[in-house]
């Protein structure tokens, strides 16, 4: 009989009838499925029938099924979960979505510590662990769940539910009660059978809610997940772990959080390259001959977990030089586990993407989620920033709000930034449009207009935006959409040595793709691009950029004031490469060229700095009375035209004559004065080398407090600006330590300073730290090491014959050694050679008489010896 959509008025006294007969037959049927050797479990067809037939309503109702499908697979314990699909979810399915404790587990010992300690400890015990996607937080779960202490204290009460299988509270209970083995009894609801159990329990129980951001987010289900989540943390007996996307716990329960304000960190960078190894395991042969590319490879991926372990999959059949391609050529998409169908835990792409679709990131927020992931740093100081960055849109806060709840950006030090992976993704995916671009680009043009001019007031603020500037810049100078002149933008960021990098890649980039630049910017660009090669010790190219510009000159006496000028700032440039080669000769003879052609120019500044600069090739050269009239008369001239600058640098030059010449009290004088100034003027570098040169004043004083307290103020000022001095910082501790008989760390520091010395290229300065470890040396007694090292010294100085004073004490040193060893043959024979080179100088009387009075004890220990013979 056909009863489908079977609704006639006149059979309602039959199916009244009907209707009292089918609730007894209901009734007998739900008892004899209830009896099995138990008592207390139903089989799965009697229990299926009565579970689908019981809520049937017979009166003003369509009859489509009474019995169900006899033939259809149920759930063992009477009832049907439902998941997003459609399918029915059964014990099961459930315990195939729980996942084992991870083998591999490295750099989260601490935070498994910290969630012990909370699930161990009285009163309330709720542990949330939150973040983005990847990094790991089942896994941490996992392990908390499986330490010694949790399962003392839970015996085996662990019910672990995968919520990416339910969407709402109901399904969550449905699940409760699989995973807990509950039966369902007649008359009684899901919940009674579940609080019931929880009322009823006397010991402690932990329950985990994993991805919960599932039925958390999904749409209508909120409000029904957050009163059952609360309704459970009510019981004495339950403690809760959750784990979830996002910043924030679910609802008002006082959740201790692991990790920072933004979850669970990524893993440091000897946890993630120990993970790597691990997960890659027998297949990375010689291990010791990647560590670089590994390390390269964890930075990239900014040590994410699950990147790291889909990334190492990969190293079963490629190298890692193979690898490191595969990742700059694919980014996220090669981040997929082989053979399985993409989830959340096998590809990075999917987990993302599973971000956005449970958050909904729609409309602005996307917008904004693309504009972040195009920008290297994120957006420093957002809530200051981003409404003057976009014109059409100045309220952001919903956006960052959202964003920040989805994890996929964190924020840091008042600024949002995004993770690499998710960073290449949505670049990759959701890419920025040109609009947003060119409101980024004029809003880092005026931004690099508004910097403070005190250096040391502006770099920290241009720090947090180099990487953003650089890009755009380049962006836009590339695609031929540029808005603002990126030749004064290149000029404001040449001020700060320490982005020297980014001010060549942008100039390389205008030389070659600006068609129409105007030929005094092209001359501009190409001298500025000469100097911060040179700075970073590129000489060949630096040389060769000034001779593009020279040779296109006629040197002629009848040339203009402005051709005159260039002139000068090419030899001038000239001059500055060969200064830091060491090679003075050639050096003075650009200074003197181009002080002429500055002269011509009338360029008074140009004039006054050509003076100091040749006082600073005497001042290298020892000629400490040729480099003090220089000096003095630079500082003339510097003074007429109001650069208070310039005379600062003279009093500072000044102060290290004195300082070399032993004048202490005159010399600290000059340096402080001269510091104060720089300081003021926020001419961070300059002030740094004052703080050094009153390092080493107070060195020779023996002051050794003062003068490590000074020396790590210039050198954390050098560190700050990128500048080279951090060597002779290093070089100058070495001296402190050795006065102070810490011979070990001297020769640490001396190692230190010469590595750097030989990798800028300073010859001259690497062969003096190789004589201040030979001495370091002998004064141990490791007179084999003390020769290597000196011989070594004089090698390098070989091809710098005009530097006296450095050959001479390396002789000099080289006497005392073989003195000590008692080869006094070979020491007088040092002494003798150390004595003429300090006397070839001219004026370095007092090294003159240092060797003449090592003479003398010589000849003293040469007649005991005798004597004694």
């Amino acid at each position: 009989m056909q009863m489908d959509n079977f609704t006639s008025t006149s059979l309602l006294p039959q199916l009244s009838t009907c209707d009292s007969k089918m609730k007894k037959a209901i009734v007998t049927l739900k008892k004899l499925s209830l009896k099995n050797k138990r008592g207390e479990e139903a089989t799965s067809m009697g229990h299926s029938f009565w579970q689908k037939a019981k809520n049937i309503r017979v009166k003003n109702s369509n009859i489509t099924n009474i019995g169900g499908d006899l033939n259809q697979t149920n759930n063992y314990y009477g009832f049907d979960v439902t998941s997003f699909e459609g399918k029915k979810i059964t014990p099961d399915m459930i315990a195939s979505a729980t996942p084992a404790v991870p083998i591999v587990f490295k750099g989260r010992g601490e935070l498994v510590e910290q969630g012990v300690t909370v699930l161990c400890q009285q009163g309330p015990r709720f542990l949330a662990i939150l973040g983005a996607g990847g990094m790991g937080k089942t896994s941490l779960a996992l392990h908390i769940m499986n330490s010694a202490l949790v399962k003392k204290k839970f015996a085996g009460r662990f019910y672990f539910i995968p919520c990416e299988l339910f969407k709402d509270a109901d399904s969550l209970i449905q699940g409760l009660i699989h995973v807990m083995k509950l039966t369902l009894h007649e008359n009684q609801s899901k919940n009674e059978v579940l609080f019931d159990h929880l009322q009823a329990a006397h010991d402690d129980l932990l329950i985990i809610f994993d991805n919960f951001e599932t039925p958390w987010n999904h749409s209508g289900s909120k409000m029904g997940v957050k009163y059952l989540i609360e309704k459970i943390a009510q019981y004495n007996v339950v403690s809760l772990i959750v784990t979830m996307r996002g910043s924030g716990g679910p609802s008002d329960i006082p959740w201790k959080k692991l990790g920072g304000k933004s979850g669970i960190p990524t893993l440091s960078p000897d946890a993630a390259k120990e993970a790597f190894k691990a997960f890659a395991s027998d297949n990375l042969q010689n291990m010791g001959n990647y560590e670089s590319e590994i390390d390269s490879l964890m930075n990239q991926l900014e040590y994410v977990p699950l990147a790291i372990r889909l990334s190492a999959q990969h190293v079963k059949r490629v190298s890692m030089k193979v690898l490191m391609r595969m990742w700059k050529t694919h980014k996220t998409s090669m981040l997929n586990e082989d053979g399985r169908e993409l989830d959340r835990l096998t590809s990075v792409s999917f987990s993302i993407d599973l971000s956005i679709e449970v958050f909904r990131i729609r409309g602005n927020a996307l917008r904004l989620l693309s504009a972040i992931a195009f920008l290297p740093d994120g957006v420093p100081m957002w809530s200051e920033h981003l409404g003057d960055i976009f014109m059409d849109k100045k309220e952001w806060d919903l956006e960052v709000s959202t964003l920040l709840d989805s994890s996929l950006i964190y924020d840091q030090y008042e600024g949002i930034k995004m993770l690499a992976p998710v960073r290449e993704h949505i670049d990759l995916n959701h890419r920025i449009g040109q609009d947003d671009i060119d409101q980024l680009e004029k809003f880092y043009a005026q931004f690099l207009q508004n910097l403070s001019n005190n250096d040391m007031e502006a770099q920290p603020i241009l720090k947090l935006h180099i990487n953003n500037i650089e890009k755009i810049f380049k962006t836009q100078i590339s695609g031929g959409h540029s808005k603002t002149s990126h030749i004064s933008a290149v000029k404001i960021i040449i001020r700060f040595e320490r982005f020297v990098s980014v001010s060549i890649g942008l100039m390389d980039l205008i030389l070659q793709k600006d068609e129409n630049i105007k030929e005094e910017d092209e001359v501009d660009l190409k001298l500025l691009r000469a100097s911060a090669l040179r700075w970073m010790g590129r000489f060949e190219d630096a040389e060769d950029e000034v001779m593009s510009v020279k040779e296109c000159l006629n040197e002629e006496e009848n040339i203009s004031k402005s051709e005159a000028d260039i002139l000068g700032r090419c030899f001038d440039t000239l001059q500055n490469i060969y200064y830091v080669q060491d090679q003075y000769e050639k050096a003075i003879n650009m200074n003197l060229q181009a002080e002429k052609y500055f002269k011509q120019s009338e360029n008074q500044w140009a004039q006054a700095n050509s003076m100091s600069q040749l006082g600073n090739i005497y001042y290298m050269q020892d000629r400490y009375k040729e480099a003090s009239e220089m000096f003095s008369e630079a500082q003339q001239l510097f003074q007429q035209i109001g650069n208070e600058l310039g005379v600062a640098e003279c009093l500072q030059r000044l102060g290290d004559i004195y300082r070399m010449q032993n004048k202490y009290d005159v010399a600290i004088e000059m340096l402080s004065n001269a510091q104060k100034q720089f300081g003021s003027s926020g001419n961070q570098l300059r002030a740094a080398e004052c703080l050094w040169s009153l390092g080493e004043l107070y060195r020779k004083q023996e002051k050794y407090d003062e003068a490590t307290e000074m020396i790590l103020k210039a050198q954390k000022q050098f560190e700050e600006i990128g500048y080279k001095g951090v060597a002779w910082c290093l070089w100058t501790l070495g001296n402190i330590y050795r006065a102070q008989g810490q011979y070990a760390e001297a020769v640490d520091m001396f190692s230190k300073a010469q590595m750097q010395f030989q990798m800028i290229g300073r010859i001259v300065d690497a062969a003096w730290c190789y004589e201040n470890l030979g001495n370091t040396h002998r004064h141990q007694g490791q007179y084999g090491k003390a020769e290597k090292v000196c011989t070594e010294a004089l090698e390098l100085l070989k091809g710098f014959p005009g530097e006296k004073y450095r050959i001479g004490w390396t002789l000099l040193e080289f006497g005392h050694l073989f003195f000590d060893m008692k080869d006094f043959v070979e020491a007088r024979r040092k002494y003798e050679e150390a004595r003429d080179t300090f006397d070839s100088h001219g004026q370095l009387e007092k090294e003159v008489d240092k060797c003449s009075e090592a003479l003398a004890e010589l000849n003293e220990a040469e007649a005991t010896a005798s004597i004694s013979k």
